[in-house]
């Protein structure tokens, strides 16, 4: 069986260079393959940067005269149960690739020397092997989980530095990825856009893995953090998969002239006060715009075919991700021979064992657009421009539809005035994350997109406070205000003692609002205008006797009246208030210490 292996989405590697040096090594006897044999390779062994074997197997695999190596080879491996920044290099690409930081090491004699550490770490590495592939530069060979040159990749590595030759080749690869089409696509429509700004039309719109963070609400938090290293830290951290996919591809577009990015100070308003900082912004240049032209061909070009791997059609974050890529690989397939209506597809997608309904359709050929394929639609009508290459589809009976999925195809049948990137809240409320870090990646991410929901989409009135000792979210409607803890578990959430606790801490210090005992003081970011409060819990699904706990935590605080509800309920009646069947009064009048249920 071979390797599963993930390609298409490239968050961390940007730099054009290193890329070019990765593809050289591929091809036996140019500059980057023989710097790696006779210099970089002899510097680890001679201070103990690789092991004896890693070192023969290393040489062995670059002496060959036809190159292909192992996956495995070129990665490397993690530092196991060790610290990261001690493990040595296990992989032919870690050895490329110099780290940032400087260190000196002793040789085998004792004599000391002081350089950039001369390589990488495995998760690096692998980002420079995926965009290699990803752009046509390298091929992965999926019988053997084997990598070796592409055409293209020869004619990169026999350029010149600097040259026209070597701006070309490189024009030639990013031009097949879609996601720069994309950018370029987008950049060409309006110039000064942030990442935000591109990030939220980039990717399948509603899924984990291409979530984006609202700018808005990244400028509350900058302005409102009250030292530099927590703007350091939300500069850093507070933005979403499809916000770093954006800024890595305008970095790479900026290397090649195509657009020109500049900082500029920002504004934008969220709950009432506008808020002002710096943000990079991409504009598109006339070379970018040659080039954006040249991708789509013109009469006297054809259009250059689009790089699409199968693992790209979805994120690994996402459920049911192999069964989202066999939809969306079906929907190319059957747009490939002729122009379709929407009833037309759906008829072809069930010679590929598909039963979809027109909106799962709809929403999926957006997506598609939004990654970068080109799709023409007119009215109800739409038809494949592109030709794609490297798509294979496996057997349907290897993507397999989860009970996630279920959920997100019923909520999703029935939003139609509500936008469908809400339905990424129900991922997250899912979230089953393999990691600490990743799972309070996808906690954070859970109460910025659902803040984003009841706020900007829904118009209550509040905030996401979300650091410690504060409630995630608070809202407001009128004379109303509500405390909100969001709760992500995939099994479901039956509210635990020291959950009910907390909640009836926040209720405690909203009440008495004693600044002399609590300096945070996050109860003024109500509205002066409330009189009664309740408290919610927002989760994927209960379960339990969370009741109990409801009623607990309204006995122990004067009888304040909760409820819990669950992400669907949660999104029918974001739909109905939207719509009007609901009102915010419908919303406030289900507090009664139960779930709240809603049918639309």
């Amino acid at each position: 069986m071979s390797a599963k292996r993930t390609f298409g989405w490239i968050q961390n590697p940007g730099d054009l260079k290193k890329l070019k040096k990765v593809v050289g090594i591929f091809q036996p006897e140019s500059v980057e393959n023989s710097w790696m044999i006779k210099e970089r390779l002899p510097l680890l062994l001679q201070y103990s940067l690789i092991s004896d074997d890693d070192y023969m197997r290393f040489i062995h695999e670059l002496s060959k005269p036809a190159i292909e190596i192992d996956y495995s080879i070129l990665k490397g491996k993690g530092s196991g149960n060790g610290s990261r920044k001690d493990a040595i290099c296990t992989g032919i690409i870690q050895a490329v690739i110099n780290a940032q930081q400087k260190k000196t090491y002793l040789d085998k004699n004792g004599r000391a020397i002081t350089i950039k550490k001369p390589y990488t770490d495995d998760w690096s590495a692998e980002g420079y092997i995926r965009w290699a592939i990803s752009c046509g530069l390298i091929e992965y060979i999926k019988d053997s989980d084997k990598c070796k040159i592409t055409s293209l990749g020869e004619e990169l590595t026999k350029t010149i530095e600097g040259s026209q030759e070597e701006k070309e080749a490189f024009s030639k690869a990013l031009l097949l990825y879609p996601p720069v089409n994309r950018v370029l696509s987008l950049l060409k429509e309006k110039d000064y856009q942030t990442k935000f700004d591109l990030g939220n039309k980039l990717g399948f719109k509603g899924e984990m893995g291409f979530t984006s963070i609202p700018q808005e609400i990244y400028l509350c938090d900058y302005c409102e953090a009250n030292t530099n290293k927590e703007k350091s830290a939300i500069r850093s951290n507070e933005e979403g998969d499809s916000d770093k996919y954006a800024r890595g591809i305008a970095s790479w577009c900026t290397q090649m002239g195509w657009v020109e990015s500049s900082v500029m100070e920002v504004t934008g308003i969220y709950r009432s006060h506008t808020y002002t900082a710096p943000l990079q912004h991409y504009s598109l240049t006339r070379t970018g715009e040659k080039a954006l032209i040249k991708a789509k061909g013109n009469s006297s070009n054809s259009r250059i075919p689009r790089i699409l791997m199968f693992e790209m059609l979805a994120s690994n974050k996402a459920h049911g991700a192999d069964y989202l890529r066999y939809q969306r690989a079906c929907i190319i397939k059957v747009l490939s021979n002729t122009e379709k209506t929407l009833e037309q597809l759906q008829k072809g997608l069930k010679n590929y064992g598909l039963e979809l309904d027109i909106a799962s359709i709809k929403d999926h050929i957006e997506g598609l657009i939004s990654i970068g394929i080109d799709i023409s639609v007119d009215g109800n009508k739409y038809r494949l421009l592109d030709k794609i290459k490297c798509l294979e589809i496996p057997e349907q009976s290897l993507c397999v539809k989860d009970e996630v999925n279920d959920i997100i195809d019923r909520v999703r049948s029935k939003l139609k005035h509500l936008d469908h990137k809400y339905l990424a809240l129900i991922d997250l409320a899912y979230s089953d994350a393999s990691s600490r870090a990743k799972k309070n990646a996808d906690a954070r991410e859970f109460e910025i997109q659902t803040a984003d929901l009841l706020i900007n989409e829904l118009s209550f009135n509040g905030m996401r406070l979300g650091d410690s000792r504060k409630p995630d979210i608070i809202v407001s409607y009128d004379t109303n205000g509500t405390i909100i803890d969001n709760k992500s578990y995939k099994d479901g959430f039956n509210i635990s003692r020291s959950s009910a606790d907390e909640m009836s801490r926040y209720i405690n210090e909203n009440r008495m609002r004693l600044s002399i005992l609590n300096s945070n003081q996050w109860w003024n970011n109500f509205d002066s205008r409330i009189k009664t409060y309740t408290f919610l819990f927002i989760t994927s699904y209960l379960k339990g006797e969370f009741e109990k706990q409801l009623e607990y935590i309204s006995n122990a605080n004067s009888g304040i009246r909760g409820a819990a509800i669950g992400v669907e309920n949660l999104l029918y009646l974001s739909e109905g208030i939207k719509s009007g069947q609901l009102s915010y009064m419908d919303f406030y009048n289900s507090f009664n210490n139960k779930e709240m249920i809603f049918n639309i």
